[in-house]
């Protein structure tokens, strides 16, 4: 039986490469893996864990791309057999293929050598031993004739259609649900966007507390973020260690205009165990915002008791590794006199013997933290 190719190279390449990526067992094999990374990927953009899925994540990568790799070597090794050109014919009997190009040179194929034959409705495609795979057309043979050359041996259909539908039905149904973790905080994706969205990070300058104070760590925000003209805060830790070093920086700022309507918020935060940046969460009121410029408790009025308090000096004391300073707003205490100091607007810094008047104002604690009810923080309450 003497079949004329009318089959291109080009169709041929691309038949080829199409059985090795959706018509074989590896497909199945990848087409599972391909399923676990998709849960493996919704997993880590829904509730994180990266501990234990990125590792997943990365091994399930290396498989796929291992197994794609090896359909790749596959798919070239059959293209360098070079079987096929326009014009050749295939000749088959009862023992042997024969390809004969017209150039006159012949590739023989024993079809002992013929693993298994698949069928669909317009080809045949016969699989031999070394990486051989030929496509016979069923419209250039006779179909009877054609399965008694092939000793009957039976043909299983080319299924790479279900296949090639189910990576797309996975695709789908993946890129759904993992967008579904992207969006209105549904996942820890969505709040990894909105903080790549909204968080900068900025490098201390100087993490020594005594000698930059808040006045240091504003001036390094500032280097990144353009903040508004009237700043205000009611809630400010820092804490530090005995020879000055800052451990970490907690504290939300209002960021008013010059007509005193709240723009914006920055929850400022900074953990020397984690990172040595400082890391400033905008959060946008766009003049909406319900908090009312406090004049009392404008971010100036800190920052200059800050700068008049000899802290280094006041510590030394203690003799205390764990320390921190906090601002809590207008604060009163009543009439007791107790670790108390007064910071005039100049500045100057005195100690009240008695009071007849409550002791009310915005005050800076200065404390040894985990000892605040053994050893009496000092307290500093600006009085004009």
């Amino acid at each position: 039986m003497i079949i004329e190719n009318k089959l291109t190279k080009k169709i041929y390449r691309r038949m080829v490469l199409r059985n090795e990526l959706f018509g074989s067992k590896t497909s199945l094999t990848i087409l599972v893996l391909y399923v676990i990374l998709w849960r493996v990927t919704y997993t880590i953009t829904k509730i994180g864990q990266l501990k234990t899925t990125i590792p997943l994540f990365l091994i399930i990568i290396f498989l796929i791309l291992t197994l794609l790799i090896y359909k790749f070597i596959v798919y070239k090794r059959r293209m360098k057999k070079e079987l096929f050109e326009m014009g050749s014919q295939i000749e088959m009997n009862d023992n042997q293929l024969t390809i004969t190009k017209q150039t006159g040179s012949k590739i023989v194929l024993p079809l002992e050598k013929l693993i298994k034959i698949k069928e669909n409705k317009k080809w045949f495609f016969l699989f031999f031993q070394e990486n051989t795979f030929i496509p016979v057309s069923k419209d250039a043979v006779e179909i009877e004739l054609f399965r008694q050359s092939i000793k009957g041996t039976k043909t299983k259909p080319l299924v790479w259609k279900p296949t090639v539908t189910l990576f797309a039905l996975v695709t789908i149904a993946g890129m759904y649900f993992v967008g579904n973790n992207a969006v209105n905080f549904n996942g820890a994706l969505a709040w990894k966007i909105n903080e790549w969205k909204t968080d900068t990070k900025v490098k201390l300058k100087n993490d020594n507390f005594y000698s930059t104070k808040l006045t240091g760590i504003i001036d390094s925000v500032k280097s990144k973020i353009k903040l508004e003209p009237y700043l205000m805060t009611n809630d400010l830790e820092i804490r530090f260690a005995k020879d000055g070093t800052i451990t970490s920086i907690e504290t939300y700022i209002y960021g008013y205009d010059k007509n005193k309507k709240l723009q914006s918020g920055y929850l400022v935060y900074y953990d020397k165990t984690k990172s040595n940046k400082i890391t400033v969460h905008k959060q946008h009121w766009n003049g909406e915002g319900t908090t009312k410029y406090e004049p009392d408790n404008d971010l100036s009025i800190v920052i200059n008791m800050l700068n008049s308090i000899p802290v280094e000096d006041e510590v030394k004391q203690w003799n205390e590794d764990n320390l921190a300073v906090m601002y809590k707003g207008i604060r009163s205490w009543g009439y007791n006199t107790t670790g108390i100091h007064f910071i005039g607007e100049n500045g100057k810094i005195s100690i009240p013997s008695s009071m007849t008047t409550e002791i009310i104002g915005p005050t800076i604690s200065l404390y040894i933290l985990g000892k605040e009810n053994m050893i009496t923080p000092k307290r500093y309450v600006f009085k004009p």
